[in-house]
């Protein structure tokens, strides 16, 4: 198995997709006085039909992820609590080290940490956790770090790559600048 196919393999691996993610945390968002949302409420706040919302809560239950009363009220289980929870950490983490490290753009940090946060491992959560909080920290080394960074200013000559450009220099990509 080469190498490609055994990260696509892990992809498909993950824990949940990123659609569960968004109903998860919808129906955590959509909590009212400790009762939670119909599923009216989360097709509303996700702006899909009910019909896309019930077959989602069946699957959302079959992983013990929630539970739906009589009152046809849903409810998460400590299981989906924690997950989102965890979520909820990723996509901040991320959020902060693309904005506060990188100077992405607010929304830009926003839709990215979106997209990556239920696709890291715990691992690499905790180790990003770890190096934001020294980053964020006053040890002389982390502000020195984080200024050398801002001072650097990547300007790859005309058809030179570095070691991550494969073919097209992404700065230039990104700045509007053409080789």
């Amino acid at each position: 198995m080469s190498e490609y196919q055994r990260l696509w393999k892990a992809f498909e691996e993950n824990e949940i997709t990123h659609s569960v993610a968004h109903y998860l945390l919808a129906i955590a968002e959509n909590e009212q006085d400790g009762s939670g949302p119909r599923a009216a409420d989360v097709a509303r706040a996700l702006d899909v039909s009910r019909a896309a919302v019930s077959l989602q809560l069946r699957t959302l239950k079959q992983h013990d992820l929630v539970e739906v009363g009589p009152d046809h009220r849903i409810q998460l289980t400590q299981l989906g609590q924690d997950l989102v929870a965890r979520i909820t950490s990723k996509r901040e983490v991320l959020r902060a080290f693309l904005t506060e490290i990188l100077a992405v753009s607010e929304d830009t940090a926003e839709g990215d940490a979106c997209k990556i946060e239920h696709l890291i491992s715990e691992d690499f959560g905790a180790s990003l956790v770890r190096f934001m909080s020294f980053l964020r920290s006053d040890d002389h080394r982390a502000t020195d770090f984080i200024a050398g960074f801002r001072r650097i200013t990547a300007d790859c000559p005309p058809g030179a790559t570095c070691d991550f450009c494969i073919r097209d220099c992404l700065l230039r990509t990104i700045s509007g600048r053409t080789p």
